[in-house]
């Protein structure tokens, strides 16, 4: 059974419009501090409308008010605010054994937030009933922290393992969307698009749409591909390492912005470099994700990834997946 891609979700009465894109604001491989991030993304949410943010980063925040004011604001004026459970950025600044469920729960009760991941295991068990069973219970756990922050499972496992692995959660939590690794779903991202595909067919057989989340997803390329499979949410923090072109949809190097400036009227407003690749990007992704729906809405997906695809990245697809060259 195929369920159709619903063309929004409700989130504690918001719309999330699918797919989207959440820019990430993270304290690692990042160029400024968490807070000017989020102080950046407060202000535009005429541009754009979602954005994530760690909670670990909040955790370790100097001025906490200011970032929940922030985060506050950012709702009050439209935005669906989404919460990681802070666990990458453990990872990678050694803290993991100082960073528990408890301390994501602390964070959960003191900033306010529409959406947020749950306390994921990246080692989870090898059984698969006893693996569900612990994404269940914390998801459990972690919804009872929330309140009325909706919690997404993340669920991590072997790409072959992972079909069967999300329909089980989806079962059993009820949940309307869940979230996978992108990096666990196979080494190319051929691979990786096949995976999307069989999380998509096995989500399918329930009675209700499932949206999928991908971990780590900002390549505009990889994004339109993924969705064309069957995933609905992303998010990455290519919009602050990289600069887009938006006449291919490529990302280069952020001290290359210059090449790219004239692209966007933000060019004259007498921004700061930084602030204005970042805007920069935010527009791009802006329109290349409402263009994106529009082409899933229509049931023209392959003819958007036709014409904004470079031309040897679509046939190879093409040649992979069956579509059409025409």
């Amino acid at each position: 059974m195929t369920v159709r891609r619903p063309p929004e979700l409700d989130f504690g009465g918001k719309a999330l419009p699918l797919p989207v894109y959440f820019p990430s604001i993270s304290s690692v491989k990042t160029a400024l501090q968490p807070l000017d991030y989020l102080q950046v993304l407060a202000s535009l949410v005429g541009i754009n409308r979602q954005f994530l943010v760690s909670a670990f980063d909040l955790a370790a925040v100097a001025q906490q008010e200011d970032a929940a004011k922030l985060l506050q604001a950012s709702r009050d004026a439209g935005a669906v605010t989404l919460m990681d459970s802070g666990n990458y950025e453990s990872f990678w600044k050694d803290a993991r054994d100082q960073w528990r469920q408890t301390s994501f729960h602390q964070i959960l009760g003191g900033f306010p937030c529409d959406i947020a991941f749950g306390f994921d295991e990246q080692q989870p068990p090898a059984d698969a009933s006893e693996h569900v069973a612990l994404v269940v219970a914390r998801w459990k756990e972690d919804q009872a922290a929330a309140g009325s922050c909706q919690i997404v499972p993340i669920i991590h496992g072997d790409a072959r393992d992972l079909p069967g692995l999300c329909h089980a959660v989806a079962v059993q939590t009820g949940v309307s969307m869940l979230a996978v690794a992108e990096r666990r779903l196979g080494d190319g991202v051929i691979d990786r698009a096949r995976s999307v595909l069989a999380i998509r067919n096995a989500l399918d057989q329930l009675d209700r749409y499932v949206a999928v989340h991908l971990l780590g997803t900002g390549n505009p390329i990889s994004i339109a591909l993924y969705s064309a499979m069957g995933a609905d949410s992303f998010d990455g923090l290519e919009w602050c390492q990289t600069v887009v072109d938006h006449d291919t949809g490529l990302l280069y190097h952020p001290s290359q912005a210059d090449f790219f400036a004239k692209q966007t009227e933000w060019s004259e407003a007498g921004l700061s470099f930084q602030a204005r690749t970042l805007v920069h990007n935010l527009e791009f992704y802006a329109s290349w994700m409402q263009r994106l729906r529009v082409a899933i809405a229509n049931e023209t997906v392959v003819d958007f990834c036709r014409h904004n695809f470079p031309t040897h990245v679509f046939r190879h697809c093409s040649a992979e997946f069956g579509w059409s060259d025409s």
